[in-house]
């Protein structure tokens, strides 16, 4: 049903000193569905401690993933944003992206820190979102239909 057209990974972000595992990614992917659509799906496990700004953890690691964005997907491609972003809404990372990308649906657990975004639009638009539960995680497993 995909083709895969470009993937890649980069380092958008890193823990702060104070909870420090490391350095945190942006792994991507083009896609051409068989009807023509090209999707620029995005995925990131954010920094810690949650909701941390300053440094490279909180606006900054937006900005860089917007920059990702930017740098590899074209005109026209349906973008998706997933992931534990390790930021509940309120945060200024969130608070960024959402500025930029429609924040489609998050989830509960942890104080929302799990978010799904895209260029696709809104609930107005008829994307739906459902929280499928943790499954034996201690995340929300997050789906949505566009």
């Amino acid at each position: 049903r995909f083709q895969l057209l470009e993937s890649g990974a980069e380092d958008v972000g890193e823990d702060s000193s104070v909870q420090w595992y490391g350095k945190r990614s942006a792994v991507w992917v083009r896609l051409r569905h068989v009807d023509g659509t090209t999707v620029f799906f995005i995925n990131h496990h954010g920094p810690l401690p949650v909701s941390a700004s300053g440094g490279c953890t909180g606006s900054a690691t937006a900005h860089n993933i917007m920059r990702v964005i930017a740098t590899h997907a074209h005109a026209g491609d349906a973008i998706i944003l997933t992931g534990d972003f390790n930021a509940e809404p309120s945060s200024s990372r969130i608070q960024e992206l959402s500025k930029r990308l429609y924040k489609i649906y998050s989830g509960t657990s942890m104080g929302g820190v799990d978010h799904i975004f895209s260029n696709c639009g809104n609930w107005e638009s008829g994307a739906q979102g459902n929280n499928l539960g943790t499954g034996g995680s201690d995340h929300d497993a997050l789906s949505v239909t566009f």
